[in-house]
């Protein structure tokens, strides 16, 4: 079970394995590893004290960022994970950066947006498709078809409240014309485009 592991210099904090959706182009559908880690399929959620165990276990002085992301959404452990963010803040001061679905919100049942800021210095969001119908289609996501326009309003407050926002899509896992429909939204919401 891995709840921290390493990139390149950035480390990378796995605390849930819940996500609301089941995406087609899921590593979760054939493997409990990412790249070089361990399985990162979780037998149980660490908690804050855990992540920081393990935080401090590790020389974080060369890492460029600590970032949220691991086998599950994030935001399905908001509450603990803006309180390991701010532990990261008053004990390391890196940035931090918290990869998400965009779809926080619904999960918490209330705007979570306003209470990123200061904690996140970036945020980067799977979009995954164009339009409410393609995206329902490719992740599955147990909010229904509400949820791409609910990913667009979460891209936008982001934008609005944090510096650094990206949204991305995975390569081949739409058309190349979706893929560039996706890049169009991007640069009209006036933030980062990756495919991944």
């Amino acid at each position: 079970m891995t709840i921290l592991y390493r990139y390149g210099s950035t480390y990378y904090i796995n605390m849930t394995n819940r996500c609301p959706c089941r995406c087609v182009f899921c590593v979760r559908n054939n493997t409990d590893r990412l790249g070089d880690a361990e399985c990162l399929w979780l037998d149980e959620e660490p908690s804050v004290e855990d992540v920081m165990r393990e935080l401090r276990s590790v020389d974080l002085s060369g890492s460029r960022e600590v970032v949220f992301c691991g086998y599950g959404e994030p935001t399905e452990r908001f509450d603990d994970v803006k309180e390991v963010a701010r532990r990261i803040k008053a004990e390391y001061g890196k940035p931090v950066r918290l990869d998400t679905n965009g779809l926080g919100s619904l999960i918490n049942g209330r705007d979570i947006v306003p209470e990123m800021v200061g904690l996140f210095d970036s945020v980067s969001i799977s979009l995954n498709a164009p339009n409410p119908d393609e995206y329902l289609e490719v992740t599955r996501s147990r909010f229904g078809i509400d949820s791409h326009d609910e990913v667009l309003r979460f891209i936008r407050e982001c934008r609005r409240l944090i510096s650094g926002v990206t949204v991305s899509v995975v390569g081949g896992s739409i058309s190349e014309e979706s893929e560039e429909e996706c890049r169009r939204l991007a640069h009209e919401m006036n933030v980062a485009f990756r495919v991944r």
